[in-house]
């Protein structure tokens, strides 16, 4: 019974991505980009890049003592107040950045998750189970014209475990059950503080790598919606303590957005 729950919500699932995403292409994107990020579902932008916020470092979120509490025993959450969450959101969503992310892809978008975390070694006998999602998968249900930016609280090397993903073609190719994805090549989003990693995480096939013992992951990951202009979830705020939304455009509707 449990087997055809899941394939009704898989296909569930499927229907509501291509619906969703077809409705933002019609009636959100400003136009079609070509970019390496669209083309390819990643794109890292270099400390040394001209953009403002590659300028700005984000470890100090690790060192004011931020309230924070363990999802699990391998992973800590930690909450930004209210006044310094909006001033982290102003630092990173200047002008120009949001300028930058709409030449990339074609959209304007709404804010709608954050969430900064440290991710820990796994026990060898634990390591089968997706304590913070380190088994390859795709973030359904979603569109696949979600967007999610990473930023390193702290330098991400192969030993602190960094995200793990494979191209948009090489997915297809492996849902086609043409390849085998323990022969494919992997991009790890190494990187360190100014560093910013942009990701379509719904059509690259990705999972978080675990830290080798006494290492850790440090984080910053937000969630970015196409919108019909650059605005923020009211309850972005609240949504520190809890799951990442699913189905986020229907769940959008119960909470204001604010433009910014």
């Amino acid at each position: 019974m449990k087997t055809l729950y899941k394939k009704i919500y898989l296909i569930i699932c499927l229907i509501y991505c291509e619906i969703i995403t077809n409705l933002e292409n019609l009636f959100l994107r400003n136009f079609k980009s070509k970019s390496k990020l669209e083309l390819e579902g990643f794109l890292k932008i270099s400390k040394n890049s001209k953009l403002d916020i590659s300028n700005k470092k984000f470890d100090f979120i690790l060192d004011n003592n931020e309230r924070s509490f363990y999802s699990n025993k391998y992973q800590k959450k930690i909450i930004l107040n209210k006044e310094n969450l909006r001033e982290v959101i102003k630092m990173i969503f200047n002008k120009q950045f949001c300028n930058f992310l709409t030449l990339q892809t074609g959209f304007k978008y709404s804010i709608d998750f954050f969430g900064a975390y440290q991710n820990f070694a796994i026990s060898e006998e634990e390591k089968d189970q997706p304590w913070y999602a380190n088994h390859y998968h795709l973030d359904k249900p979603n569109s696949k014209n979600m967007l999610k930016v990473f930023i390193p609280m702290s330098e991400i090397e192969m030993n602190n475990g960094p995200l793990e993903l494979i191209n948009i073609k090489q997915t297809k190719r492996y849902n086609l059950k043409k390849i085998n994805i323990e022969d494919e090549r992997k991009i790890y989003l190494v990187g360190g503080l100014g560093d910013v990693f942009l990701c379509k995480l719904n059509v690259c096939l990705h999972k978080a790598r675990i830290p080798d013992e006494s290492y850790s992951t440090d984080l910053i990951m937000i969630q970015l919606n196409p919108s019909r202009r650059w605005q923020l979830n009211s309850g972005l705020y609240k949504r520190q303590f809890k799951t990442e939304p699913k189905f986020t455009t229907l769940s959008n509707k119960f909470v204001r957005r604010i433009k910014f």
